[in-house]
């Protein structure tokens, strides 16, 4: 089976949700995005209806991407071109092709670049930013309830940075209340000025759709981050914030490997990248709100130094969570693996066991994902973890700390043996600042380095 056409059907703004209807040929899909504590006719009187109208429209076409998965030949957006500009379609491609590299080398697909977005000519609006009233010092902090995203929050708190904190719970992670609680429990060691919640329901990645209709496929894509940026927006216009922080490092600049025939690196964590972090501050202040600042806090450093950074907070890490399976950890997966290998590297092991309740080095099945990430395989695991040399220095910490299992065994034997490894260089990158290649302001940038 083929798929033609993807479709915006509808899009209707709610008191306090969106709601969003695609087709793709005669499948029709809905997809809401609840926002916990604000009103859109609130938001409506303090702006206008185009502009709200406007950052809607713009949710739905790049919540619309993750329908490309089926590899449809047009994208029709004409029931929203009117609260779009040119520009955005060029940012579609540019976020597409950057996050769906994965999902082309997977299932093989070399002569496929994107869909063709088709609308009603001379049907497109224009650019009118407009500006977040009451702008306030205040920065939105991204929080998913990971290491990353607290040890962001501890930074802003401890240089006495006032923030907001901003988490979203997803239907394919499982019950919105269980993930809200996971990371509420993440959050109360930290003082948000104020918390926000959004919740997003999405039935063509929670229903058996893809299974059935085309089980060659090797599953959904979604920008998840990209589309993340433009929800928050709402936010930021009802709160006065004017920066907007994630916790994305350094590390996820680098891709999983680099496919030969497509002459092109495959990244997972594209979309968290500083690439795509700079191509949408770009735009959504040249386009949308001309006083946005969007960056990652991290991007100066590597997970390496953000695990032993993170360590100075014992009592957390029983809260974090960062398993896309189950969570907060299914133990089966290649972040579970990972983040027990950080964990494991820097804090005492005893307190690691208490969460994991269990030695994920004597894991037979998660042997040829250890492999993988030490870099003795085809290439890394499709996730959110480190590069391989950082993979092995912390895997070289667990092994000289007396840790032991199968995965430490294969490690001394086909890493740790070989003598032109310069472990001493490695450290140096990795536990490292680059107080350059960031977007940081400088304002925060002052006050906070100390602290990286």
């Amino acid at each position: 089976m083929k798929i033609e056409v993807i479709k915006i059907d509808d899009l209707t703004i709610h008191e306090h949700h969106l709601d969003i209807i695609y087709s793709a040929d005669r499948f029709k899909f809905s997809t809401k995005i609840f926002y916990h504590d604000l009103s859109f006719s609130t938001l409506i009187e303090k702006y206008n209806q185009s502009v709200i109208e406007r950052i809607a429209a713009h949710i739905a076409l790049f919540e619309g991407m993750k329908l490309c998965s089926l590899f449809p030949k047009y994208y029709d957006i004409a029931k929203i071109a009117k609260n779009l500009e040119k520009p955005v379609l060029d940012l579609f491609i540019q976020i597409y092709q950057g996050v769906f590299g994965q999902h082309w080398y997977e299932n093989n697909v070399k002569d496929y670049q994107q869909p063709e977005i088709i609308y009603p000519q001379a049907s497109l609006g224009e650019s009118h930013p407009v500006a977040i009233l009451e702008n306030t010092s205040t920065i939105l902090a991204g929080c998913g309830g990971g290491k990353d995203s607290i040890l962001a929050m501890k930074m802003l708190e401890e240089s006495g940075i006032p923030f907001a904190s901003m988490q979203y719970s997803h239907s394919v992670y499982g019950k919105p209340d269980v993930q809200h609680n996971l990371i509420a429990g993440v959050l109360a060691h930290v003082n948000p000025v104020k918390s926000h919640k959004i919740s997003i329901y999405d039935d063509f990645i929670d229903y058996s759709f893809l299974k059935l209709y085309f089980p060659e496929n090797s599953g959904i894509t979604v920008p998840e981050t990209p589309v993340s940026i433009f929800e928050s927006l709402f936010l930021m216009l009802d709160g006065g914030y004017s920066y907007l922080s994630l916790a994305h490092e350094k590390s996820a600049n680098t891709g999983n490997l680099f496919w030969q025939e497509l002459d092109r690196e495959i990244n997972h964590q594209w979309g968290k990248g500083f690439v795509a972090e700079q191509i949408l501050d770009n735009f959504i202040r040249k386009n949308l709100l001309s006083n946005f600042k969007y960056f990652s806090i991290l991007q100066p450093i590597y997970d390496f130094r953000i695990f032993r950074n993170f360590s100075k907070y014992p009592e957390v890490l029983p809260k974090i969570h960062s398993c896309n399976i189950k969570k907060p950890w299914c133990k089966k997966c290649p972040k579970c693996a990972y983040v027990w290998v950080g964990l494991m590297a820097f804090f005492p092991p005893d307190i690691v066991d208490a969460v994991f309740e269990t030695n994920l080095f004597d894991d037979e099945d998660l042997f040829p994902i250890f492999r993988e990430m030490l870099g003795l395989s085809q290439h890394t695991p499709f996730e959110c973890i480190g590069e391989i040399d950082e993979s092995r220095l912390m895997m070289k910490r667990c092994f000289e700390k007396g840790l032991s299992g199968q995965s430490l065994d294969m490690f001394a034997q086909e890493i740790l043996s070989d003598t032109t490894i310069d472990w001493q260089k490695i450290e140096q990158k990795y536990n490292y600042v680059y107080e350059q290649e960031h977007a940081i302001p400088d304002w925060l940038f002052e006050q906070i380095k100390g602290l990286l």
